[in-house]
C-alpha cells in the first residue's frame, strides 16, 4: 500500500469495469435477433449469433485501435460479417441493424455489481474520472442512462481526444484533466493490454479489474488484480486513511 499513498484521484475505464458491456450487449443483440426473425433466416439461435458477433466485434475493435479501420467500418461490418458467418448473405440482411443496436444498447443501465455504490462512496473522498476507448456520444448515453454521470468529475473518450488507449498520450491527458500528478492518480480497467499495460507504461499506478484469465502482470506500479468492485473500493479507502 505504500506505493499508492497520497492518492487524490481515481480513474476508471468504463466498459466491463463499471458498465456491464458484455451483459448489456447480449440483451440488445438478442432483442434485435428476435425482432427481425433472424433465426428463421439463418437457422441458428440468437446465442449462436451472439457468440460469433462477440468474436467479430473484438477483432474489429482491435483493428480500429490500431488505425486499420475507421469508425463506420467497425460499426457496420461487425454485424454484416457476423451474419455472413451464419450463412446470411449481405443483400438478405436487415438494413440499419447496426444503428438499431446503437439506439438500444447504450440505454441499458445494467452495471457491474457494486459499481455505482463504489463511485458514490469514492466521490466523497477523491476526484473521479473516466477514460474510455468508446465513442463519445455512445459513452455519454451510457453514463447518463446508468446514473454514472452523477458520481464523476469528467470523462475522456479516445474519439474526442483522437488517440486511443494504450497510447501514453491519452493517459497523460486524463491526468492533466485531474489537475494532479501521475503519482497522485490510480487507474483501473479490465483490458490487460489497453488498460493495465497502457496505464503502467504511462507511469500511473494501475489495478486490473480482471474478468477473464490473462498472463500475470509484474510492474513496480501494479496494484494487483480485483474481481469485485467492492474489494477495490476497500483497498482505495485504506489509502491515506489518516487524511481521508
Amino acid at each position: 500500500m505504500e506505493k499508492a499513498k497520497n492518492t487524490q484521484c481515481i480513474l476508471f475505464d468504463l466498459d466491463n469495469t463499471l458498465w456491464d458491456f458484455d451483459g448489456n450487449a447480449k440483451i440488445a443483440l438478442s432483442q434485435l435477433y428476435q425482432k427481425h426473425n433472424l433465426e428463421k433466416l439463418t437457422g441458428k439461435t440468437d446465442l449462436a449469433f451472439i457468440e460469433i458477433y462477440e468474436v467479430t466485434n473484438a477483432e474489429y475493435w482491435r483493428r480500429y485501435e490500431k488505425g486499420e479501420v475507421d469508425k463506420e467500418t467497425l460499426r457496420t461490418r461487425r454485424f454484416i460479417d457476423a451474419l455472413q458467418k451464419l450463412g446470411l448473405r449481405e443483400d438478405l440482411q436487415p438494413n440499419g441493424l447496426w444503428q438499431e443496436y446503437l439506439d438500444i444498447c447504450p440505454t441499458i443501465p445494467n452495471l457491474i455489481p457494486n459499481a455505482l455504490s463504489t463511485l458514490a462512496h469514492l466521490k466523497k473522498h477523491f476526484k473521479i474520472g473516466l477514460l474510455t476507448n468508446g465513442f463519445e456520444q455512445t459513452q455519454q448515453t451510457k453514463i447518463k442512462c446508468s446514473g454514472i454521470h452523477q458520481h464523476i468529475d469528467f470523462m475522456l473518450s479516445s474519439e474526442s481526444f483522437g488517440i486511443p488507449k494504450p497510447r501514453k498520450e491519452i493517459f497523460d491527458k486524463a491526468v492533466e484533466m485531474t489537475g494532479m500528478t501521475h503519482e497522485e492518480c490510480i487507474y483501473i480497467g479490465d483490458n490487460r493490454e489497453t488498460d493495465v499495460i497502457g496505464g503502467l507504461n504511462a507511469g500511473i499506478k494501475t489495478a486490473w479489474f480482471k474478468l477473464s484469465e490473462g498472463p500475470k502482470v509484474e510492474h513496480p506500479l501494479f496494484l494487483g488484480e480485483y474481481t469485485r468492485m467492492d474489494d477495490f473500493r476497500a483497498y482505495v479507502m485504506g489509502l491515506n486513511k489518516n487524511d481521508k
